[in-house]
């Protein structure tokens, strides 16, 4: 494996070593937009990667990068997540029978670094470069799972307690911060076009993404707090074990999730166009010097 990973590495260097062009810019601006797979990691499911969980979305950014070394990146995405304890390999959680379904917006700002350049005296645009991105996010979400056919949104039903004096918990916002780690290959498809392919995983602020955190309650709390109609939904999606025969209905206080912070993440392709003054980029290695704009 270690060879084998080696072998990519050279061929990477090599590659992005022959094809290359230079620009006298300092500042390289760069619009794009994206397409996605998104996929998550909380409390439901129990399992890091459920191929079966990806969604797809998309997304706009715009960037800036200084002498193709480091920049800043500002970008808006769409999509969705999802998981089932269906799927669940551990016994425990396919019993739980949890499941949930939200939507995410997302609003980041990263930067990136591009190792190929940092020591380089020249702004130099390799025609493959390898880049590491991190950065802050804020993201917005709404968990819901479905009823008899019906889609349910789960946070005014505090399926946990929450804001309820018994429990001591708040209720948990629908939106916070994220914290995207992750990279990517930049691909040239010209001295204008780029091509992006990249992997970022998101660490968050809440543990409520998918509605799960703590333990069952007390089902007639819901009755003391909620509407006659939210307490009867409340009392069936707070625990669904009770829809497998075998299985009976979660004690109160008993485990329901984990209080470790929930993730997703996303596998992207993104296509770019860089935006420069007139005259482009400066002589070139791989295509003809471009006058008075960019060569395709």
């Amino acid at each position: 494996m270690k060879q084998f990973i080696s072998v990519v590495l050279l061929l990477i260097v090599s590659v992005a070593g022959r094809s290359q062009f230079y620009s006298d810019e300092q500042l390289t601006k760069e619009l794009g937009i994206s397409i996605n797979a998104m996929n998550c990691n909380t409390d439901i499911g129990g399992q890091a990667v459920d191929v079966q969980s990806f969604k797809p979305g998309i997304g706009i950014y715009a960037a800036v990068l200084y002498r193709q070394k480091i920049g800043l990146r500002l970008e808006g995405t769409i999509g969705s997540v999802t998981a089932s304890d269906t799927r669940a390999i551990d016994y425990n959680l396919k019993t739980r029978n949890l499941d949930f379904t939200s939507n995410i917006k997302e609003v980041s700002l990263l930067a990136e670094v591009h190792p190929l350049n940092l020591f380089s005296k020249e702004t130099i645009i390799h025609s493959l470069s390898p880049y590491l991105l991190a950065g802050v996010g804020y993201i917005g979400f709404d968990p819901r799972t479905q009823l008899d056919g019906q889609w349910i949104y789960l946070q005014p039903l505090h399926t946990e307690g929450q804001d309820f004096p018994e429990t001591g918990r708040p209720n948990y916002k629908l939106s916070g911060l994220s914290f995207p780690v992750g990279g990517g290959l930049q691909y040239s498809l010209s001295e204008r076009l780029i091509l992006r392919g990249e992997a970022v995983y998101r660490f968050l602020s809440t543990d409520y993404l998918d509605d799960v955190s703590t333990t069952y309650i007390d089902p007639n709390l819901f009755d003391k707090y909620l509407s006659i109609d939210n307490a009867a939904l409340a009392k069936r999606l707070a625990d669904r074990s009770f829809d497998i025969a075998e299985n009976g209905v979660r004690p109160s206080g008993s485990i329901r999730g984990s209080s470790k912070k929930d993730a997703f993440y996303s596998v992207n392709i993104k296509l770019g166009i860089r935006l420069a003054k007139n005259g482009g980029f400066g002589s070139s290695r791989i295509a003809k010097k471009a006058h008075g704009c960019y060569a395709l």
